[in-house]
């Protein structure tokens, strides 16, 4: 069997020899024909000329550069189209999940004849703020999209040639892994990784909320339907109640006074408005990144 093993750079030069020298080590354990794709997403620093340099010594070891930053999960979906092993093991390289993972993965996917294997951490790692925002994303996510995935869950994981190629299938630009990897079906099973943590993260508060929102924009159109029943909930109690002022008027000549009410009404509906507007202006511009159809990523080289 061929192991196929993908990874990015981005500000990982730290990473590369300590990754490369435990990977090979563990996937040499399992067969002889491998190949090591890692996928350079617009890293300023040196971790391609590092990759490069291994390179010169392990002709199983390719390299894609990609012309700038896509992001993280796209440039994940490029390693992936050009993996050509029978097994594809995914793996972040910032060894926050240990690359000998793989052993117990393969060893739990023959075990339970299942596609893929993944990892999901037994405590989720980070201070109290961190935590809390993480089980926020994962609530969120599950009460507005069509589709459940579990919390914590890690990008390692281990998937076979068919659940890959229909993976492959999935083109769209506006990319949540996670939702997607779901989507796509297939046997899954997860497995707990005590994952590590590093206080200098690249993913910032801001950018989790950006996954948030894009996370839940890109796999479902619940959003769409939940903001029409709050406007409908909304405009039927506006009706209850100018029903109630108006009986109040006529049966017992008790006139409303007040500006704050009023002012207060106002603002609330026109937040209700924008914030509705806001959420179309999300999907329509989607939807017109979408029908651009522009590539996922620009290669500029590949060393294989």
């Amino acid at each position: 069997m061929k192991i196929s093993v993908v990874t990015t750079l981005y500000k990982s030069e730290r990473f590369v020899v300590e990754f490369y020298e435990r990977i090979t080590k563990v996937v040499r354990e399992l067969t002889d024909d491998y190949e090591l794709i890692f996928v350079n997403d617009g890293s300023p620093d040196i971790s391609s000329q590092k990759v490069l340099n291994i390179r010169k010594s392990d002709t199983n070891v390719k390299l894609i550069e990609l012309s700038r930053n896509f992001g993280h999960h796209k440039a994940v979906m490029t390693g992936l189209k050009y993996a050509s092993g029978d097994y594809m093991y995914l793996l972040d390289i910032d060894l926050e999940e240990p690359p000998e993972l793989l052993t117990e993965f393969y060893a739990s996917l023959i075990e339970n004849n299942v596609d893929v294997v993944y990892g999901v951490q037994e405590k989720r790692k980070g201070k109290f703020f961190e935590k809390i925002t993480g089980k926020f994303f994962y609530r969120m996510f599950n009460l507005l999209s069509e589709i459940s995935i579990e919390e914590n869950i890690l990008m390692a994981r281990l998937m076979n040639k068919d659940y890959v190629d229909s993976l492959k299938e999935y083109t769209e630009k506006e990319l949540f892994l996670g939702g997607v990897f779901a989507m796509v079906g297939y046997k899954q099973i997860s497995v707990p990784v005590a994952k590590g943590s590093r206080p200098d993260t690249t993913y910032t508060f801001k950018k989790k909320m950006s996954l948030l929102v894009n996370a839940i924009t890109a796999t479902s159109n619940r959003l769409l339907i939940y903001v029409f029943y709050l406007g409908l909930i909304v405009s039927v109690t506006s009706f209850v109640y100018l029903g109630y002022f108006v009986i109040r008027a006529i049966f017992y000549k008790d006139y409303l006074e007040g500006w704050p009410s009023l002012i207060v009404s106002i603002w609330f509906l026109s937040g209700l408005i924008i914030m509705s507007i806001g959420v179309l202006g999300i999907y329509l511009s989607k939807i017109f990144n979408e029908v651009k159809q522009r590539p996922l990523t620009t290669i500029s080289k590949i060393y294989d």
